[in-house]
């Protein structure tokens, strides 16, 4: 009785281990390995949420105001019937005038004189620049310009953008300017020198490189000045581009236009003086391409 009840107790015991190992291994198999945290690491932390910040308030960027270009405010590309006048141009009195030959440039003939009818009075230190294309004559006895005059009665001024003799005179080409200009004829009197008012003038003709000269064909010709300021810069470009020369003059307030009144442009074929000329060359007029004023304004104003 008591072997058989020990028995029946051991027995007992063991089917509940088993019971027991049974419903272990039912609830590990439940618990995937994969789902399973492996070891402390793997377990997600709880994190704070981010304060937001609020951002410093940044100025707005300022950009430099632009730089000044040039704006063109003159262009005559003397297009036009042949035999006919420049539309944007008058003669002065008591000389001839000026014709467009058909094929676009202005044929400024013996004893022309022309002024461009529009005329600028400018901002002081609005910086300008005079331009032309054209063929200077080749004889011995007429000189031609192109030329900035500043017909203020009180201080008239002028600029020779390019003034040329012609090869067969020593003078040559030049450019320059004048503290006042002499439009007396045949008086034998210099006005200008005078009262002190003279010329300052450079020959340009010993910068002219081998070949092509422009007498023989188109050089643009350049002369830049600021209002208010006292020089005047020249540059010129061969018929191929190259670079001629450069100049200025020296410095002096009274050399450069004002704008009190407006400043026009001037194209010119004149004789010398009878003892003056040279016998020789075949082209006596002047043959200009084109002519543009640009300027550029101090501010953003124009």
């Amino acid at each position: 009785m008591t072997r058989h009840s020990d028995t029946l107790v051991g027995r007992s015991l063991w089917r509940a281990a088993v019971l027991g190992g049974t419903l272990l291994f039912l609830a590990t198999a439940c618990v995937s390995p994969g789902s399973w945290p492996r070891k402390i690491s793997d377990i997600p932390s709880v994190t704070s949420p981010t304060e937001t910040v609020v951002p410093e308030e940044v100025p707005p960027t300022t950009q430099p105001p632009a730089a000044p270009e040039w704006q063109e405010v003159f262009m005559d590309h003397f297009d036009g019937v042949a035999g006919t006048p420049p539309g944007q141009w008058h003669p002065m009195t008591g000389w001839n005038g000026a014709t467009l030959n058909g094929s676009g440039q202005l044929d400024v003939g013996h004893l022309s004189q022309i002024r461009s009818t529009p005329g600028w009075s400018l901002p002081v230190g609005t910086q300008v620049r005079v331009s032309a294309s054209l063929i200077m004559p080749d004889t011995g006895s007429n000189y031609a310009a192109l030329w900035v005059q500043h017909p203020d009665a009180g201080d008239p001024r002028e600029i020779d953008v390019i003034e040329s003799y012609g090869p067969l005179k020593a003078a040559g080409a030049q450019l320059g300017s004048h503290l006042c200009y002499d439009e007396t004829l045949d008086n034998g009197v210099d006005e200008c020198g005078a009262v002190g008012r003279t010329a300052e003038l450079a020959g340009v003709s010993h910068s002219f490189a081998d070949g092509v000269k422009p007498w023989q064909s188109y050089w643009e010709y350049h002369a830049e000045f600021t209002v208010g300021s006292d020089r005047v810069w020249f540059q010129a470009r061969d018929g191929s581009g190259n670079l001629a020369y450069t100049a200025a003059t020296l410095p002096d307030v009274r050399r450069v236009p004002g704008n009190v009144v407006p400043f026009h442009l001037r194209l010119s074929n004149k004789d010398v003086a009878p003892d003056d000329a040279v016998v020789g060359g075949e082209q006596h007029s002047m043959l200009v391409d084109w002519v543009a004023v640009q300027v550029k304004y101090p501010t953003a104003v124009g």
